[in-house]
């Protein structure tokens, strides 16, 4: 009877940890980019900047899960002064697509 009872509930145990769901579906998440706003020749560190939007993001309660810089893959004139193609990449929640868009940013 005791390994019976035992047995029954070490089943209804790992039914239970099976059943558990995490609070984040990978699919739900989508990358976001924005120019970075850096131009060649300048002084300004595209790490600054990545970060400086990065928390922008937050303030406006958009969850950022992964950061990186990127390239538009557009070809630029090679003139100090023009746009470098630099962008900032972002993975965030699907839920906060509309209002990254809201704020200039743009589905990868």
């Amino acid at each position: 009877m005791v390994k019976k009872y035992i047995g029954l509930v070490a089943i209804a145990f790992l039914g239970l940890v099976g059943c558990q769901t995490h609070n984040m579906d990978k699919t739900s998440l989508v990358m976001i980019t924005k120019s970075l706003g850096t131009k060649q020749c300048s002084e300004v560190n595209a790490d600054n900047q990545l970060q400086q939007l990065k928390r922008e993001l937050e303030q406006a309660n958009i969850k950022v899960f992964a950061a990186e810089i990127g390239t538009d893959q557009m070809s630029h004139i090679a003139l100090c002064g023009a746009d470098d193609g630099k962008i900032a990449i972002f993975k965030i929640r699907q839920a906060s697509v509309i209002s990254a868009e809201n704020m200039g940013y743009k589905i990868k």
